[in-house]
């Protein structure tokens, strides 16, 4: 056997640019064919983006391996995401680069040093995985219903507890927005409140 077969492998030795692209698109085409339902991907169309890769890139990937690789490039899209949300940092589309001054560049790697990969060159791919993992929930590919087995497999389980980590630790978007939504008209009504005793006192 293999030690393609045997390891989860890293980017460099196991896919390749052209290997990662082949992949992506795989799973680009199956998601626009209605394939990713509630975020994940199902057993079945796991094994159809296996059999798509491997004869499309003449490997030999295996389930545990996609699934590695399909974690690496959530993680890295969703610390790029994080990135372009500061206000200072400009992104070239078309060059791949990310604009900021050095200083920028050391202060944000300091507190997210994962980012130092994106200071020569940006997110390959962005748009499409894009397609991949802003339909995804933030809970991961992993969430597993009452019904279903829990994680069996080393790989699994680590998915598992990163996504719920994610989960966790980044609040729902529009759930935050309901909060500030909420405290703002709780002020608005307080200072309304205010603002009318303050009349009615003068008029008395």
């Amino acid at each position: 056997m293999s030690t393609m077969e045997n390891d989860g492998g890293d980017d460099s030795t196991l896919w390749g640019a052209t290997n990662e692209k082949i992949y992506i698109d795989v799973m680009v085409d199956l998601i626009n064919k209605g394939g990713m339902k509630n975020g994940k991907f199902s057993s079945k169309e796991w094994t159809n983006i296996l059999e798509a890769l491997n004869n499309k890139s003449k490997r030999n990937y295996n389930v545990k391996q996609i699934k590695q690789k399909f974690n690496r490039l959530r993680s890295k899209h969703r610390e790029f995401s994080e990135l372009l949300q500061q206000t200072r940092f400009g992104w070239d589309a078309e060059t791949n680069t990310v604009n900021a001054t050095d200083e920028m560049w050391q202060n944000y790697i300091r507190v997210h040093p994962k980012a130092t990969e994106f200071r020569k060159k940006g997110c390959d791919h962005y748009k499409l995985l894009g397609i991949i993992f802003n339909k995804s929930p933030a809970i991961g590919v992993f969430r597993h219903a009452s019904t279903s087995d829990p994680p069996n497999t080393d790989d699994e389980m680590e998915l598992e507890a990163e996504s719920a980590h994610v989960n966790i630790s980044r609040d729902d978007p529009f759930s935050t927005l309901d909060k500030l939504t909420s405290n703002l008209r709780k002020r608005t009504a307080s200072s309304s409140s205010k603002h009318r005793s303050k009349k009615e006192t003068r008029s008395q």
